[in-house]
């Protein structure tokens, strides 16, 4: 009967030998290996991202304090929408006002995000799939309240 202890030290030292001679061989895996210094943009694609949408809004809501009624306009637009566009898919953007410094900013856009949140919900309780919808925020210069667009894209 082979002694089990030199059986155990040899298997040890063949793994030990092949994992001396197969590591050098090996690449760690590191942030370089995926590429995690990506191409920066180009500068007139940073420009065309900062100009206002061009596209023209299905709705635009604007709340200006007061209680805004929009879900009639805004069940008809959608109702339009899909009569034409069966499978329409949406982009509501948030639209701050781009005044005062960062901290009223960021205020102003969580405020119009919320209003966003708002609007969406009305829109799943109209029927669209939630999954057609995309939300997105930005702000703007030239608006004075906050608003909400709805894209059909």
């Amino acid at each position: 009967m082979p002694n089990v202890r030199k059986t155990h030290a040899r298997a040890f030292l063949a793994a030990a030998g092949l994992l001396f001679f197969a590591l050098p061989g090996c690449k760690l895996i590191d942030q370089t290996t995926f590429g995690a210094k990506p191409e920066p943009p180009a500068p007139d694609l940073l420009a065309e991202a900062l100009k206002p949408d061009s596209r023209i809004p299905l709705v635009d809501i604007r709340f200006n304090g007061s209680e805004t009624a929009y879900s009639s306009q805004l069940q008809r637009a959608l109702e339009m929408a899909e009569a034409r566009r069966p499978e329409a898919q949406y982009d509501v953007v948030a639209v701050a006002p781009a005044k005062g410094n960062a901290d009223e900013q960021i205020k102003a856009a969580n405020q119009a995000s919320s209003a966003a949140r708002a609007v969406i919900d009305q829109m799943i309780g109209f029927g669209i799939n939630p999954s057609a919808i995309r939300l997105l925020a930005r702000t703007e210069q030239g608006i004075s309240v906050q608003e909400v667009r709805i894209y059909v894209r």
